[in-house]
């Protein structure tokens, strides 16, 4: 396609959805591969017909030079795989229209992201980073926390993988060893362990997109999590949040801190925040697009998502903007209380004509299917999205799905 074109690094996931975006402005689309092939897990969600030229990314500058010929209106991120990328292909093709590069840590390991908190004297989490039990035993006696519950995890790891409570008087060092040395989900190694207070509260992700350094709130979720003995993030739910309620003041005004404190200054991210009794603590931020279906939530719920406000913001020099939410929108996540075969689930595949306000499922097992205990995102059973203008029916839906859950059989 000849004319205008934006660059999208690893476009997997949800952005998958950039290339098409652009397109329907007429704008065309070069992907920059930061691998040879996507994951086997994004492989699904890579089109590559959606873009008029593919490249593998090998040196930086090299490919930079080649980009440039193009003069791309910008270089964005599709999946986390391509956010380091991306940022640093857009500093050398036109300087000033990405976020802070020296920051970078900043926005994808859970420490620095503390660290950069504290430089800016944003309200953080006390935290450690150490590969020693003795050096944390320290810190937890000098911080006052021998006989308070606190958390260990990987300091670059999504989805609360790798993310387990310590209560008081427990032994935590065999958890500190077992975070210590695995290969998180994203394939890396935990080198470190972070260990952290426990942020006790609700937690919401805020959903932005910035130009130049103006934070945008695209939209804000609620979420309801459980925990199962020592691990966190047993997804129960996601809520969207009324653009009025008095909590969306309270973390716009944070989450604009963090993402000065983090360098974010263009383009779309997602924080992560708990609300607790003495304010808002950051959990972690993703200088991406939101993942889990938020763009499809987010255009269900509000008439745009993150894709759209980029599109404006390249195509159109839009500027930033508070969101309106327009419908009720919540997704729900199935749980398994234990590993084996899924039984009574036939109304798994009935959700369509039982629930009025049902949007769509992500609920990939069947009757029979082998299934595994829910610990975390990664292992819950799926989720079923809901949307309606009658709040009163959206929760009736709800209680449906759970009565549901309630009568899995898994042996």
């Amino acid at each position: 396609m000849a004319g205008r074109s934006v660059v999208v690094v690893d476009p997997f996931s949800e952005g998958r959805g950039i290339a098409p975006a652009f397109a329907r402005r007429g704008v065309g689309a070069i992907a920059v591969l930061t691998a040879g092939r996507p994951s086997p897990w994004l492989a699904p969600t890579w089109n590559p017909d959606d873009h008029h030229e593919v490249h593998v990314l090998h040196d930086l500058d090299e490919l930079a030079a080649k980009l440039a010929v193009h003069d791309p209106i910008a270089v964005v991120a599709g999946a986390e795989s391509g956010v380091e990328a991306a940022e640093t292909l857009s500093e050398l093709i036109a300087p000033g229209r990405s976020n802070v590069l020296r920051l970078s840590s900043a926005r994808s390991d859970k420490w620095q992201m503390g660290v950069a908190l504290r430089a800016a004297d944003v309200p953080h989490l006390r935290q450690i980073s150490s590969d020693r039990v003795d050096e944390v035993a320290a810190w937890l006696r000098r911080e006052g926390l021998e006989n308070s519950p606190f958390v260990l995890k990987s300091q670059n790891c999504g989805g609360a993988g790798d993310v387990l409570v310590a209560e008081p008087g427990e032994d935590w060092r065999a958890k500190f060893h077992h975070v210590l040395g695995r290969v998180n989900e994203r394939n890396v190694r935990n080198d470190k362990v972070l260990v952290q207070e426990l942020a006790v509260g609700t937690e919401y992700e805020v959903d932005t997109y910035s130009i130049d350094g103006d934070h945008g709130l695209v939209a804000v979720w609620r979420y309801a999590k459980e925990r199962r003995g020592d691990r966190l993030g047993i997804y129960l739910s996601n809520t969207l949040v009324e653009s009025g309620d008095p909590v969306v003041g309270v973390l716009s005004d944070y989450v604009r801190e963090v993402l000065d404190a983090t360098g974010v200054r263009n383009g779309p991210a997602h924080v992560a925040v708990m609300v607790t009794p003495a304010g808002p603590r950051l959990i972690e931020i993703g200088a991406r697009l939101a993942g889990a279906e938020q763009q499809h939530l987010a255009l269900l719920g509000t008439g745009e998502n993150q894709i759209t406000r980029m599109v404006r913001h390249r195509v159109d020099g839009d500027s930033a903007r508070r969101y309106s939410r327009r419908q009720h929108v919540k997704s729900v996540y199935v749980s398994s209380p234990a590993a084996g075969e899924l039984g009574n689930s036939v109304r798994f595949g009935e959700l369509a004509s039982l629930l009025p306000s049902y949007q769509s499922d992500a609920l990939a097992y069947r009757e029979g299917s082998m299934v595994p205990r829910t610990d975390d995102l990664w292992t819950s059973l799926g989720s079923v999205v809901l949307a309606t203008t009658d709040a009163d029916q959206l929760e009736r839906d709800v209680a449906v799905v759970r009565e549901i859950e309630a009568g899995l059989i898994v042996v």
